[in-house]
């Protein structure tokens, strides 16, 4: 029975292409995104409680991706060249400042050197990627495991903005975010126990090094990647434009209170641990293009009925496929990572990442005019463009 049972565990997660460092990072994503998970997801509100509008919700939104969108390539040539444990530490550094930075300011504007320290430390990115993709043998199990891998993340979200909204309401928002920032700390820690990895020793000892392969390969493979970031950045953008006013949307049209609000972010974020791995074992098992195209068509059947609904009960399966939407990008990452040659594995993966950054960046100004103008069109439009984006994924994608 014991047998049977770990068998059905490895037929559903990738277990076995785990080794000691890929489970060091996914511990060091449960604690930082616990503290993080205490208040980013009702950190809209928080901004709004600093005498913003919601054009100025815009602009702290999008310096937190503007700042983001600025470091994913220069992460990637330093994965490709220098030892990847120090630049994954070296940028989660400003990470433990960020909620420090938040939690003194006394006006909206004095929140942007904290997103500043949060967009910096978008720097390890590719080198996380890069770090766990070069640490699976099984090349079939690296959209599960890197897909479980972000899952681990997210994980912690599940229970973190319903105990930081509990909290806030006792001792107030500040001492949440100082409590975040020791999180985000031991979080940090964790890496130092990694085993440093030399991309270019691991990547001389690779026998699908990309490099030996026909250059006509390589350019198809080039155009896979281009089209693939292209479809993302569009969906990113689409979905960028009423994300930040979910919790705004929550609070002032459905009549939820922020404890309320914390709920439907926990239940959204087991929404991402549970469809993103549920997800991933999809793409390894079919088909990964196609995978990506039902992440994009469930922030469809999520938000649609989102302005529809008023009862919480009705309002948790919504925030979970919600959060099922949100996996995309771990999947692209698998495809961009597995198919780029392995000497620019972290250049590659860059580039979906910064060009989504980008999106990410214009599209809450977009989002801020358009909510003042009405709420529901904030999220119809936000939904036009992406069945037509799930399509030429399904369709257009080579895996």
């Amino acid at each position: 029975m014991a047998g049977t049972s770990r068998r059905s565990i490895s037929i559903g997660f990738p277990f076995e292409a785990f080794n000691r460092d890929i489970w060091l990072i996914c511990i060091s994503n449960v604690v930082g995104a616990f503290g993080e998970g205490l208040y980013f997801w009702v950190f809209p509100l928080y901004v709004r409680s600093l005498q913003a509008d919601y054009i100025q919700l815009a602009v702290v939104t999008s310096a937190l991706m503007g700042f983001a969108a600025l470091v994913p390539i220069p992460g990637g040539f330093l994965a490709d060249r220098f030892d990847r444990k120090k630049i994954i530490i070296l940028s989660w550094t400003p990470w433990i400042f960020a909620p420090l930075i938040y939690s003194f300011a006394q006006n909206w504007a004095q929140l942007i050197p904290g997103t500043v320290c949060w967009g910096v430390s978008m720097l390890g990115l590719p080198a996380i990627t890069a770090y766990v993709i070069s640490n699976i043998e099984d090349r079939k199990k690296v959209t599960s495991t890197l897909s479980f891998v972000w899952a681990s993340y997210s994980f912690s979200y599940i229970f973190a903005p319903t105990v930081g909204t509990y909290l806030a309401g006792i001792i107030g928002m500040r001492p949440v975010l100082q409590v975040a920032s020791l999180f985000a700390a031991v979080s940090t820690c964790i890496f130092f126990l990694l085993r440093s990895q030399h991309p270019r020793k691991v990547e001389s000892k690779s026998k699908t090094n990309r490099q030996s392969m026909p250059s006509t390969e390589r350019n198809e493979m080039l155009s896979n990647m281009l089209l693939l970031a292209g479809l993302f950045t569009a969906a990113t953008f689409f979905m960028g434009i009423a994300r930040p006013y979910v919790t705004p949307f929550l609070v002032e049209q459905v009549s939820l209170s922020e404890f309320q609000v914390g709920v439907f972010g926990s239940v959204s974020y087991a929404g991402v641990t549970l469809m993103g791995i549920a997800l991933g074992r999809l793409g390894d098992k079919w088909k990964r293009s196609g995978a990506i195209g039902l992440c994009f068509l469930l922030y469809v059947v999520a938000v649609i009925p989102l302005l529809l609904v008023r009862d919480m009960a009705w309002l948790m399966p919504i925030a979970f496929l919600f959060g099922g939407s949100s996996v995309a990008g771990s999947i692209v990452s698998s495809i961009v990572g597995t198919s780029a040659p392995s000497s620019k594995r972290g250049l590659w993966v860059s580039i979906p990442q910064t060009t989504g950054m980008i999106a990410a960046f214009i599209a809450p100004y977009v989002g801020g005019y358009l909510y003042t103008l009405s709420p529901p069109s904030a999220f119809l439009v936000s939904v036009g463009g992406i069945p037509l984006i799930a399509l030429l994924a399904f369709t257009k994608l080579k895996d």
